[in-house]
């Protein structure tokens, strides 16, 4: 069986969407990484590569980019990645 997937946040500061993913990443105990783009260049390059803008919160589950997904989305990706 191979590695579970861990999904990986982009995110920035003061983002009020991605409080909100936060919260329900906390709440539903799920382990992810976190990638600050206006810290992380390699992040934002990858961002505006795959969806041609910075818009956060984006979430990496394997090959799949969520746009500001919801809590309920990226379960349902991250369980299916995994399954």
């Amino acid at each position: 069986m191979s590695e579970p997937v861990t999904p990986v946040v982009l995110w920035r500061p003061h983002c009020p969407f991605c409080r909100i993913l936060f919260s329900g990443i906390e709440r539903h105990s799920l382990t992810v990484e976190t990638r600050n783009i206006w810290e992380d260049d390699e992040a934002r390059a990858l961002l505006n590569q795959r969806i041609g803008s910075e818009t956060v919160p984006s979430v990496l589950v394997g090959d799949e980019i969520l746009v500001n997904p919801s809590i309920t989305e990226l379960i349902a990706t991250v369980n299916a990645a995994n399954s």
